[in-house]
């Protein structure tokens, strides 16, 4: 009889799940690897545009960080994360999802402020 409530076959079932979860593990470790290559490119870009901003534009790293700050503030909290809010609809004024550019009650189609905004 098996350790695993009387069940034959008890301990392939262990074996059956800890096979599955080791291999849910590699590929979590997979995608956290392929993040952190991502956002080690990211990086890498966004260091590059703003060195070429500095010396085409002479703004400063101040003026950078007056920017982000504004920037972080637009969703009503100024975490250092660049949210999605929830928007007004410039008609009739109901709520539509930031993902949204189009009102389901009117129909009125809402400009994109930047192309940042979707992110």
């Amino acid at each position: 009889m098996s350790m695993y409530g009387g069940m034959p076959g008890g301990d392939s079932g262990a074996r059956s799940q800890a096979a599955a979860a080791s291999s849910d593990a590699a590929s979590a470790k997979r995608d956290v690897s392929e993040l952190e290559h991502e956002l080690a490119r990211m990086r890498l870009a966004c260091a590059a545009v703003w060195e070429l901003v500095r010396e085409k534009t002479g703004l400063t790293e101040d003026d950078l960080i007056a920017k982000i700050a504004v920037i972080d503030a637009r969703d009503g909290v100024a975490d250092g994360k660049l949210t999605r809010s929830v928007r007004k609809c410039t008609k009739c004024g109901r709520t539509m999802p930031a993902k949204q550019n189009k009102c389901m009650y009117c129909g009125t189609l809402r400009a994109v402020e930047s192309v940042f905004e979707s992110l």
